[in-house]
This record gives structure tokens, C-alpha cells and sequence, in this order.
């Protein structure tokens, strides 16, 4: 069998001629193929086809072979390209097959390419599809026309995240596959995480679509009605469906009747796939209630003009009895009224039960009913009667005179709720007036949900929607939310007060990020009129990066001292009105936060203060400490440097140490390599000291001393961005040095060409 014969294709083994022969008929010897023994199976497995390949793997498994050089030389062969991470690849299958999925899906991979691939008796997309976890889908929705039910079937058990990539509008067939895909995804599925990621110009229709669905709203279709909802519905009573919600134990107040009232005038088409019946729909304001003008004029004979809130509302304030007391200030209250514009006029008003969940977001009391809602409490005060000093500030104020109008609920009558996911993240996506009242009313009973990402959407003043919708979320029974993470370029709100507000609307929130890049306010001056602490919190991550306003040191000190379960601090671009005030707040970690493991500081001038980062190396328990572009030791004195060495080595919590960006210099490098002496207590096994003005000599040197030091606990050290191209023979003898105690990181910066670059920019 070893011997070389004559082929079409050039010299082969018998075994070869053999091998080839069995892979041609698979779909007749699959079953004998996979009770050969392991020696033999081995050398067929390289010419089997990705689907035999994929079919034969447990089998293999079970003999001892693995086919990952296999799939990764598939990989290599028809991909073409480098995964990111390339070194931590777990599974090249699994890997291989999803990429294949996607390819196939887009187009950009013709199964007709290589033998490999090409196979009439199989499926692209039925075979990959159980390895795909993460569901993509870009541009115009490039093929999902043609995912086929049992391809639904299979992606149905294994996709748990849905990314929306750089979105642009599509026909209507297409939209209405979307539609189906996301309900059987989502619904009936196992997707638990949904992003939209890079739509710049959102399409409202698509928009509204997939907030809805991912939230578990539902308009069944009868020109396509989903098997799986036609065999529940044989199982479940009609009125068992209307009145509960799955998952969330609420009821369901919005009936088919009460819509239906809503809607006699302006029957909504069924078939969501278009969402005509969201666009008809003007969204509520997402405050819900009717309030009174109190105007310092209004008397008995004048009573308080009651007003609708609705879209038609051109100014707002943050209303205080919709969100924890003194925690806005009256100058951001002025900014939101300035920034909220009216929209298109609603229409008729409907009278609601206060005490019914859905009917109190979607609806308030027609103007003629004489009543109004208090929000906190959910009773109705008689308009002639004072109402109490917490109602008495209007969202909405200086409206005109308004007749009897309706305000629309933007779910269209017949709506379900199914299965909605645990995640949401929307970045880089654009939110209108129009679309955050949609979310706003999505998020108000969204109880499953754990995690919201919102980066970049340009809420500007809708930032106030946004958090009064989580307030009434965090009021619904069985609300899970942990995660919240706002990030844009500018704020209408100071970012601490912010905080507070959240925090005090989450009390059990575990982690917060806040990031904000550009200032829009004065800081410290809006906070001047906020005297309100931080109350107790369960944070245990804090991620802040503040505008370029000094901050009220007060504030910050107050919401570290509040979090007592913090484990990891991450401050941004903080300014402040003088040193002492960062020194504050370092003392404070020190006493405070106890449990804190991982501290990050960026572009943060800590330039003078030495005694108190000394003191919260003795004082902590921290084991990943980041100093990144804080002017650490451009002040440096060598006893400051002995001061922070001599903490570190008798520190044995802190293994991860990033000083990027600080100045350490060729001394400060060289007192570093101490924390590697046999005497030593450090546990640093990760080092960063990229981009400190480290020279060849002071990095030989470093290497030299690391060699002296015995058995060393190092394993990656980062020494990008410094000016190792000064003598590149010295610089490659300290890399080759230091590549045999841990794995470097560098690059060739050109320091000379950056430089001139700096000099030019000046």
C-alpha cells in the first residue's frame, strides 16, 4: 500500500489512490469508514470534504484523533485571512464553520470554489449553521431571504448574540424574512444579547422593528402566521394569553379591547414586516401623566391650565417626582427645555385605569375628565384641588390650549409579548425624538433585561427619556437590570449627578460606565445648587470619563464612599480645581474601598502626588493597577521612586502594573527590575512601560539585572512607543535578552518621525 503509482494528478501512494476512492463514495461507505481503526482514519480524514469532515468528528474523538490542523488548514486555504487573536483560537471547526455560514449567507463564498467545499448532497447553510453562536448581518440583510425554516430550525439552537452591522435600508420581502428570522430567534429562540452597531443614518421602520422584537413585542400576521404560535395557541386558552406575560408574571393590561378602542378610527395593518403600524403611530411622550401649570398667578378663580404630555410638548424640565430629589440642578432642568422639540400633534384622549401597568404608560385622562395623575403614587387628584408640592413642577410646560386628544400607544392593538433578550447595545446609532419615546416605552417593562450598552446615539437632552424610563423600569417587579453604560460626546447633565440619579434609581446596579467626551456645561457650576449624597450602593464596577470641567471633589469622594463592594475604579480625563482635591480622593480609596482589586487612571495629572500613592500601595488589596499618561514621575524625585519600588515589592496583591505614558525613563525602568529580586514580595507578572522616553542602554540595563535576579516572575513586559530606534543594535540585544525570561511586546516607532510631527502640529 506504500507503494508510489501513476495518477491523473501526479505520483501517489496506493493508500492515497484508496483514500481518494472511499471519499468518493461516502454516501455509501460513511458507516464503514468510521469503524476503521484509528491509523487508517487518519490518513482519510485530510481528504474528506467539510461535511464528512464535520459528520466524522466524534467519531474521531472517540479514537483518539483530533481534525483541528484540519479545519485550520481549511482556514488558512479558502479564508484567506488572519483571525484576530490568532493564538487563542479554541476551536478551528467551530471557528471555520460560523465564518463559512456568514460567507455563504453574504455571497461572498461560492460553495462551487473548491472540491472541499461543494457537495450536492448537503446544505451550506443547514451543515454550518448549528456552529454559528453569533449571528451577523450587515449592509442590506444580504441573504436572509434565503434562510429556509429548516436553516431556522438549526440557528434557533445555537445563535445566542444578533449583530446589526452597518445597516441600510432593504425591500419589503426582505424586511419581512428580518421579520420572521428575529422572531424565531428571539422568541422561540436562544438569543439572549442584540447589537446595532455603525448605523449612522437609521432606518426607522427597521429600527422600530428590531427594538420591538428584542423586547418581545409581537404582532402575529395572518399572511404568515408562525407554526410554533399556532401550536401554542392550540394548547393555551385565548384569555390565558392576554392575561399573562411570560417570563415576567405581569399582567398584561393592554387587552385587545382596550386597543381596539384606541385604534376604531385607524385600523392598524397586521403585517408589521412593513411597520406601517409603528410609523402610523405617533409615540407617547414618555412622561405619562397629566400635570398642572403651576404658576405662581393661578388662583381660584384662575385655576391651573392642565396640559397633555405628549410629543406636541416643545420644552421640558426634569420633573422631581419623577426622579430622585435634588439631584438635577435648575440650570440643567433649563438646558433640557431648550433641547426637547415638539412633534406632530396626537389625537383623541381615552380615559385609562391608573392602576393598570400598560394603560399608565401608554395613556393619560382626556383634558375633560377633571383628574390627574400623580406618578408616584398612581392615584387622581382632582385638578380644582392644590396638588402636592412633589407634582407641582411640569415636565412639559408652556403648551397651547389643547382640544380632546388620544394619545396612541406605539405597540398596535393584537400585540404579544414573547421571550425578549437579556442584552441590548446600540452604538453609533443615532436616536430621534420620535425612536426614544419607542425605546423609552420598551424599557419601562422590559424586566429581562440585564445589560443596556447605549454609546453615541445623540440623545442630548433626551438623555432625561432615557432615565426616567429606567426609573419606571426599576419599580416593575422582577426588574434584572445590573449593567447600564452610556457613552456619547456631549452631556446635558453633569455626569456625577447623573450618577447619582442612576444610583439612587438602581440601588442594586453592578455596574455603571458614564463616558462623555466633550464638555457641553460648566461642571462644577451646575452641581453647585446639587447638595444630595450618594446613597449605599451594590456597585462592584465604576467606569467614569468626565468632560473637561473641574470636578466637585465632593461628589466624587461621596459616591466612593458610598460603594463599599467596588472592585474596580476607572476615572478618565478627570480635572480638578487643585491638587488637594486628588489627593482626596486617593485618601479615600485608601480608607474606603478595601475590596477594590483593579484601579485605572487616565490622563490624570498625579504629578505631586507621591505620599498618596504610596499609601494605597501599603493600604490595598489591589491586584491590576493602571497609571496611564498621569505625568507619574515627571516631577520624579529618587525618593519617590525608592518610596513606590520598596510599596510594590512588599505589596504581593498587585500582579498587573501599567505605567504607559509616565515618564520613568531609563532610572525609573532600572529601579523597576528590584521588583524581580529574590527578596522581593511583588508578584508582577505583567508590565507595561510603554511610551516612557526608555532608551536601548536603559532597557539593556534592565535586562541585565533581570538576569541577576534569578528566577523571574515576569512574563509580558510592553515597551512600545519608547526611543529604542536611537541605537537599534543595542535596542535588538536587549529584546533578544529579554525574550528568553517573558514575552515582549514592541514595535518600530519611528520617535524622530513622531517628533517632527509634534512639531509641526505646534
Amino acid at each position: 500500500m506504500d507503494h508510489a503509482v501513476e495518477d491523473a494528478g501526479g505520483t501517489a501512494t496506493l493508500f492515497e489512490l484508496c483514500a481518494r476512492v472511499v471519499n468518493a463514495n461516502m454516501e455509501k461507505l460513511e458507516q464503514d469508514v468510521w469503524g476503521l481503526p484509528a491509523v487508517i482514519l487518519q490518513g482519510i480524514l485530510p481528504l474528506l470534504n467539510i461535511y464528512y469532515l464535520e459528520r466524522i468528528e466524534q467519531t474521531a474523538v472517540k479514537k483518539g484523533l483530533s481534525t483541528q490542523s484540519i479545519w485550520c488548514k481549511l482556514w488558512n486555504d479558502i479564508m484567506k485571512s488572519k483571525p484576530s487573536r490568532f493564538g487563542t483560537v479554541k476551536c478551528w471547526r467551530k471557528k471555520f464553520l460560523e465564518a463559512f455560514f456568514h460567507n455563504v449567507l453574504r455571497g461572498i463564498l461560492k460553495v462551487s470554489s473548491d472540491q472541499r467545499l461543494n457537495d450536492q448532497r448537503f446544505s451550506p447553510l443547514v451543515h454550518s449553521a448549528p456552529h454559528v453562536t453569533e449571528l451577523t448581518i450587515c449592509n442590506k440583510q444580504q441573504g436572509v431571504s434565503e434562510l429556509t425554516p429548516p436553516v431556522l430550525e438549526c440557528l434557533a439552537r445555537s445563535v445566542e448574540s444578533l449583530k446589526f452591522l452597518h445597516l441600510r435600508s432593504s425591500d419589503q420581502a426582505t424586511q419581512r424574512s428580518l421579520r420572521l428570522l428575529l422572531h424565531r430567534l428571539v422568541h422561540h429562540g436562544q438569543v439572549n444579547r442584540v447589537s446595532l452597531l455603525s448605523w449612522p443614518s437609521p432606518d426607522t421602520n427597521l429600527l422600530l422593528l428590531i427594538l420591538s422584537v428584542s423586547a418581545g413585542v409581537w404582532q402575529k400576521q395572518a399572511s404568515c402566521p408562525c407554526t410554533l404560535c399556532l401550536k401554542k395557541s392550540l394548547n393555551l386558552n385565548s384569555d390565558e394569553l392576554q392575561e399573562k406575560r411570560p417570563e415576567t408574571g405581569l399582567l398584561q393590561s393592554s387587552s385587545s379591547a382596550d386597543l381596539s378602542n384606541m385604534h376604531s378610527k385607524n385600523n392598524v395593518e397586521e403585517d408589521m414586516g412593513s411597520q406601517s403600524a409603528l410609523l402610523s403611530l405617533q409615540p407617547l411622550n414618555i412622561s405619562h401623566s397629566v400635570v398642572t401649570d403651576c404658576s405662581d398667578h393661578s388662583s381660584a378663580e384662575n385655576p391651573p391650565r392642565r396640559v397633555s404630555r405628549s410629543t406636541h410638548s416643545r420644552k421640558a424640565t426634569c420633573h422631581k417626582s419623577l426622579l430622585p430629589p435634588n439631584t438635577f440642578g435648575s440650570k440643567v432642568a433649563s438646558t433640557s427645555r431648550k433641547n426637547l422639540k415638539s412633534g406632530a400633534d396626537i389625537q383623541d384622549s381615552i380615559r385609562s385605569n391608573p392602576d393598570d401597568l400598560y394603560d399608565f404608560i401608554f395613556s393619560v385622562p382626556s383634558a375633560g375628565e377633571g383628574e390627574a395623575l400623580n406618578t408616584n403614587k398612581g392615584y387622581k387628584e382632582s385638578a380644582n384641588e392644590k396638588p402636592s408640592e412633589v407634582s407641582t413642577v411640569p415636565l412639559f410646560d408652556d403648551l397651547p390650549p389643547v382640544e380632546e386628544r388620544r394619545v396612541i400607544s406605539p405597540i398596535p392593538d393584537g400585540a404579544h409579548h414573547f421571550r425578549s433578550v437579556r442584552a441590548l447595545n446600540l452604538h453609533n446609532v443615532p436616536l430621534t425624538l420620535s425612536s426614544c419615546h419607542f425605546l423609552c416605552h420598551l424599557l419601562r417593562s422590559w424586566v429581562s433585561l440585564e445589560r443596556l450598552t447605549m454609546a453615541y446615539n445623540d440623545l442630548g437632552a433626551n438623555i432625561f427619556l432615557i432615565v426616567e424610563a429606567l426609573s419606571a423600569l426599576s419599580r416593575c417587579p422582577g426588574c434584572s437590570l445590573s449593567m447600564f453604560s452610556m457613552s456619547d460626546f456631549t452631556t446635558h447633565v453633569p455626569t456625577l449627578d447623573l450618577a447619582n440619579t442612576i444610583l439612587t434609581t438602581f440601588p442594586s446596579l453592578q455596574l455603571l460606565s458614564l463616558s462623555y467626551d466633550l464638555e457641553n456645561h460648566n461642571e462644577k457650576e451646575t452641581s453647585e445648587d446639587i447638595s444630595a449624597e450618594f446613597k449605599e450602593n451594590q456597585l462592584k464596577q465604576l467606569e467614569i470619563r468626565f468632560p473637561q470641567d473641574p470636578l466637585p471633589v465632593g461628589h466624587l469622594v461621596s459616591v466612593l464612599k458610598a460603594s463599599t463592594f467596588l472592585l474596580e475604579l476607572s476615572l478618565d480625563n478627570a480635572t480638578f480645581s487643585c491638587t488637594e482635591d486628588l489627593k482626596c480622593v486617593l485618601r479615600t480609596l485608601a480608607e474606603h474601598n478595601k475590596a477594590l482589586k483593579r484601579l485605572s487612571f487616565h490622563d490624570m495629572k498625579m504629578t505631586d502626588m507621591h505620599n498618596e500613592i504610596v499609601l494605597l500601595l501599603n493600604s490595598s488589596s489591589l491586584e491590576e493597577i493602571k497609571f496611564s499618561f498621569c505625568r507619574l514621575f515627571e516631577k520624579g524625585t529618587d525618593e519617590f521612586l525608592a518610596a513606590f519600588v520598596g510599596a510594590l515589592r512588599r505589596n504581593p496583591s498587585v500582579k498587573i502594573l501599567k505605567l504607559c505614558g509616565n515618564r520613568l525613563g531609563n532610572d525609573g525602568l532600572a529601579a523597576l527590575a528590584d521588583l524581580y529580586n529574590p527578596d522581593s514580595l511583588s508578584s508582577v507578572h505583567y508590565l507595561d512601560v510603554s511610551s516612557n522616553c526608555i532608551k536601548p542602554e536603559g532597557l539593556l540595563h534592565f535586562a541585565k539585572k533581570l538576569e541577576r535576579g534569578g528566577k523571574i516572575k515576569l512574563r509580558h513586559l510592553s515597551v512600545s512607543q519608547n526611543l529604542l530606534d536611537r541605537d537599534p543594535v543595542m535596542a535588538q540585544e536587549a529584546l533578544q535578552s529579554l525574550e528568553g525570561v517573558c514575552c515582549v511586546v514592541s514595535d518600530n516607532w519611528d520617535s524622530a518621525q513622531v517628533f517632527a510631527d509634534h512639531v509641526n502640529g505646534m
